[in-house]
């Protein structure tokens, strides 16, 4: 069995947080969606439960011990500076306030956000066990009628009983995505520094309505080194902006490099604003060396007229085997 192989059929649950550089965090955000039509690029790199798969249909209910608790956490948003979290989330976000207790640790969905690609959620976790500075939470998150998933997130401790998380997932759909999405996750267990792993029942259930989105067509392209880049569209709502892009990898860089890549790194608009792009995640065939990928930045400010995005190649053999590639050209997009 090839690397890919063995990759897409890795037990998420069972992987082994591991320590990463600060490169390897920022190339993280780039997750990888599985797909059960086309090959998709799986990345060793890439191992860490921020994929998440499956998922159970059970109903939410709240213990009437912790009536008087809820929301035990408000405005989780103040207490991160992640980019996950757009400037206009908390006014579009859907307040759930949905809280689970087992074990003696509760957990309360505070909000969440569908942006027509990725869905952005904000939880909090009380308990007066020690769950240590970075805790993991084993579960799944499931969207119904999604045929494939990419995510990553975060959990931050506030204080010793207090911690708060965001989780961005990107579920893959064969067809347009739906006007609602039903979402379920049922953390099964949560694993402290200690390598303490504290089991319980937590299930959580909601609908979210998806952000209406103005999508133009553009064909911006930029060759180099036997990699090609091809910007086709551009996605605006109230909270987002999304650039959706294929990457061509010729067969003599795939044959030396067979996960090499391209991330954007830079992106600026023609009002001197500079964004963080936080990818969605891609699909693909990597025999082929074509790839769909999607990343998203804040919302665009309605004076400007022109994007600029610069891409990276990254050369990769898997396993950890990565090398930065040369910069390409900056690629200008009319937003008129």
């Amino acid at each position: 069995m090839n690397d890919y192989k063995q990759f897409a059929n890795l037990n998420i649950d069972e992987i082994e947080p591991v320590a990463v550089t600060e490169l390897e965090k920022k190339r993280l955000q780039k997750h990888v969606l599985g797909h059960k039509k086309k090959r998709a690029a799986w990345r060793k790199y890439a191992i860490i439960a921020a994929i998440l798969f499956g998922g159970t249909v059970v109903t939410p209910f709240t213990f009437p011990s912790l009536a008087a608790q809820i929301p035990f956490m408000k405005n989780i948003v103040e207490y991160t500076n992640t980019q996950l979290i757009y400037k206009n989330y908390n006014d579009l976000a859907t307040v759930l306030e949905q809280v689970q207790s087992s074990d003696g640790i509760s957990i309360m969905i505070e909000n969440a956000v569908f942006d027509g690609t990725s869905m952005t959620l904000t939880y909090a976790i009380e308990t007066d066990k020690n769950l240590g500075e970075q805790p993991f939470i084993k579960g799944s998150f499931n969207v119904k009628s999604a045929s494939g998933y990419g995510g990553t997130g975060f959990i931050k401790k506030i204080n010793d009983n207090t911690y708060i998380g965001v989780e961005s997932i990107t579920p893959l759909f064969d067809d347009d995505a739906p006007e609602e999405i039903l979402v379920r996750w049922q953390p099964s267990a949560i694993r402290a520094n200690s390598e303490v792993i504290y089991k319980g029942d937590w299930s959580f259930e909601f609908k979210l309505p998806k952000l209406q989105n103005a999508i133009k067509t553009v064909h911006v392209e930029q060759q180099l080194a036997g990699v090609q880049v091809v910007i086709n569209a551009i996605e605006q709502n109230a909270l987002s902006t999304i650039i959706r892009y294929t990457e061509q990898i010729e067969k003599s860089v795939l044959e030396e490099w067979p996960m090499t890549s391209v991330d954007i790194i830079e992106v600026r608009d023609n009002l001197g604003n500079v964004y963080e792009a936080k990818s969605n995640g891609g699909h693909g065939n990597l025999e082929t060396g074509t790839m769909e990928w999607s990343f998203s930045i804040d919302q665009l400010p309605a004076e400007a007229t022109t994007l600029f995005l610069t891409p990276r190649i990254f050369y990769s053999k898997g396993s950890g085997n990565n090398m930065q590639g040369p910069k390409m050209q900056e690629m200008a997009i009319d937003l008129r």
